[in-house]
């Protein structure tokens, strides 16, 4: 079997120009070469609420990795291996293995770490990703420090207040819904939550965006 060497490098550029834009430059090279040598079909879709991105396994011909074309750099990459995880264990366990169970677990590790060794992420970053991929979880909203790391490098949330940034005790109401609310106290990825006047309790996550009352 004969590979065209001028397709292989058409096939590089087209996808260096597509991902210019999404990736940090650093990375850039290294997610051109795991996406040919994987046979991945990347897809760049409009934002999912709920989700970051999605992998769909297809045998022998490419398997699919779609992702949200509204995330920062630094959100993309992190999506992206974290999809790239789901193909490698796909390929190595087919579908005997848990979604995000402890075989993708293992896969995550094993593709971030080639990131890791490369000067991609700052050190605030890199030091709370570390943690996170000690017992990664099924989707990075679900680690609100790591988001919270997160939002300071993404120039379009500079201005946006979120819950997780708010004291104990103020009144508030989410962007998205037009309730009083007022915090309590936080419990981990969400914050316990009451509305004032009916005293009903809510389990609220960190890091909605909110307006302060």
């Amino acid at each position: 079997m004969f590979i065209s060497l001028s397709k292989t490098i058409e096939h590089k550029e087209k996808l260096k120009q597509a991902l210019c834009k999404y990736v940090p430059e650093a990375a850039l090279d290294l997610c051109i070469e795991l996406i040919m040598t994987h046979r991945i079909h990347l897809h760049i879709e409009v934002e999912r609420k709920g989700r970051y991105g999605d992998y769909t396994p297809h045998s022998g011909k490419g398997s699919r990795i779609s992702i949200n074309h509204n995330l920062s750099s630094f959100e993309f990459l992190i999506t992206f291996i974290h999809e790239l995880a789901h193909h490698t264990a796909f390929v190595k366990y087919g579908n005997k293995h848990e979604p995000h169970g402890q075989e993708w677990k293992n896969e995550y590790k094993i593709c971030m770490r080639p990131f890791f060794e490369l000067d991609i992420f700052p050190y605030d970053l890199k030091a709370v990703l570390a943690k996170h991929m000690q017992n990664p979880k099924y989707t990075q909203a679900a680690d609100v420090k790591l988001l919270q790391v997160l939002r300071k490098y993404d120039t379009r949330k500079a201005d946006i207040l979120t819950l997780s940034q708010i004291e104990d005790g103020a009144l508030f109401k989410m962007k998205t819904h037009p309730m009083l609310l007022k915090r309590i106290k936080l419990l981990r990825t969400y914050v316990l939550c009451e509305n004032p006047d009916t005293k009903s309790r809510y389990k609220v996550h960190a890091m909605v965006e909110v307006v302060h009352c």
